[in-house]
């Protein structure tokens, strides 16, 4: 496939009491098709086919998307973030 490279990107920001910010980012990489295929999800989902598989995410199912996308993704690193915060201030 030519040039068809594509991203989607989630920032998530969290602004404490004391102003400070903590941000997190989560990236999902993959290719546009030539076609839309699959029948789940929306926008974009028929034409995004995710890096490291051969599915769009209209072909995967709710759960198999909900673990690799860039939204999923930007959870997972703020929840890492928040867990060490949380073990820094608690000393755990």
């Amino acid at each position: 496939m030519e040039k068809r490279t594509a991203q989607f990107k989630t920032v998530i920001a969290v602004v404490f009491e004391n102003g400070e910010i903590l941000m997190a980012r989560g990236i999902c990489r993959g290719k546009i098709a030539l076609e839309p295929r699959g029948e789940n999800g929306f926008g974009y989902d028929p034409l995004f086919i995710v890096e490291g598989t051969d599915k769009t995410f209209s072909e995967m199912t709710d759960d198999e998307k909900n673990k690799i996308s860039h939204r999923a993704n930007a959870l997972l690193n703020l929840k890492e973030k928040l867990e060490e915060i949380l073990s820094e201030n608690i000393g755990c």
